[in-house]
């Protein structure tokens, strides 16, 4: 009743129009995200069955969502329509309402819509199609094609757009224009950049968004060499790479540090300005696992995601580790805090500690925590 004919609508308006669709695979990077939210209620799809009351309750089981992407597929294939359709039904199967050639098409491996709509899009590049259109309400998707669109274009594409928003502040975002106000280096490290400061398979920084993150990159120019290498296939993150992330984590919490490296910014901060915990950035140890998960969604992911059987990397040495079926988050190589040291004394005297001072009257030593100016 809704999705048949939106796209006999858009299949009498466009020559060709494709649809894509998530898989749901038992050992994905998301998995344990997923499973977080509950597991939902298991129901059957079919023709006379009732529609799900509670589309959250509904769309939490992957099952309901991989039984209803192929029953939606399967309808859509058997429209008559003026132009060509193409529907993805799981990684193997492409199927079209039109005689068409599905080389380069299936078998696929991409996981998410996001990425394997651009393998869609480089088919309809090859086959002649000059513009593109890509309804799709994601962030990942818009920085994919801004991206990708070089080597579209290498092909014959000339315009690509993408539909952001919805409702009333829907609004079409001409990429080819987009890349050209951001300029040929940011385009090329952008993957990296989106990874880092935070997407769906990879954390963010606490209090740091995207746009404090990209008005550091315009102070910190360096980084964009190491953008651009840990945004391409193969993503290696080696020591003057983690060197120069350090810097620019440290510009991003306190453009006045004079410190180079994230654990002596965390000392500074935290001892020196009296910053809280949420306020001071990531150890060394744990930016580096940081970077290396965003490297391989930037690098193994995305930036591949015009082929439909690209290389990958194994996620174990990548940021992750495997427990049972589900792939965790390896945040650290360092321990936890002992119990003892869960409340860490400190003080904020401005010279040396006397009176109310805690560490004073307590007779505690003072430390590099302290703001004090004490010999001790």
């Amino acid at each position: 009743m809704v999705v048949l004919p939106t796209i006999q609508a858009y299949s009498t308006k466009y020559q060709r129009m494709d649809l894509v669709f998530d898989v749901y695979q038992p050992s994905s990077l998301k998995a344990e995200t997923r499973t977080k939210r509950g597991r939902g209620v298991r129901r059957r799809v079919e023709s006379k069955g009732k529609i799900p009351q509670n589309w959250q309750n509904f769309l939490r089981n992957n099952d309901n969502k991989t039984e209803l992407f192929n029953f939606l597929a399967d309808k859509i294939s058997q429209m008559s329509t003026p132009n060509t359709v193409i529907v993805t039904r799981e990684n193997d199967v492409v199927a079209s309402n039109h005689e068409v050639s599905m080389d380069g098409l299936a078998p696929c491996c991409h996981e998410e819509a996001d990425t394997r709509i651009f393998v869609h899009a480089r088919n309809a590049a090859e086959e002649g199609s000059k513009v593109l259109m890509i309804k799709a309400n994601d962030t990942d998707v818009l920085v994919i094609a801004i991206s990708v669109l070089s080597a579209l274009q290498d092909i014959g594409l000339q315009q690509l757009w993408v539909a952001f928003g919805q409702g009333q502040h829907l609004k079409w975002i001409a990429v080819h224009d987009l890349q050209n106000s951001i300029g040929p280096e940011k385009s090329k490290g952008i993957l990296f950049f989106h990874a880092f400061t935070g997407c769906d398979v990879v954390s963010g920084f606490r209090g740091k968004g995207k746009k404090s993150a990209w008005q550091t990159w315009d102070v910190c120019p360096e980084a964009s060499d190491v953008f651009i290498k840990l945004s391409q296939y193969p993503p290696t993150v080696d020591d003057d790479d983690l060197k120069t992330l350090e810097k620019f984590v440290v510009t991003m919490y306190d453009r006045s540090s004079t410190a180079t490296g994230v654990d002596d910014a965390r000392l500074d901060l935290f001892a020196r300005k009296q910053g809280t915990y949420e306020a001071i950035p990531p150890t060394q140890a744990a930016l580096l696992q940081h970077a290396k998960r965003a490297a391989y969604e930037a690098g193994c992911i995305w930036s591949q995601s015009t082929l439909s059987r690209p290389e990958t990397q194994n996620p174990a040495d990548c940021g992750w580790t495997k427990k049972g079926d589900l792939w965790q988050v390896f945040w650290t190589t360092l321990p936890p805090i002992a119990d003892s040291c869960q409340q860490l004394a400190k003080c904020a005297c401005k010279s040396e500690c006397r009176g109310r001072c805690k560490c004073y009257r307590f007779g505690l030593t003072c430390s590099a925590l302290c703001s004090c100016k004490c010999d001790d």
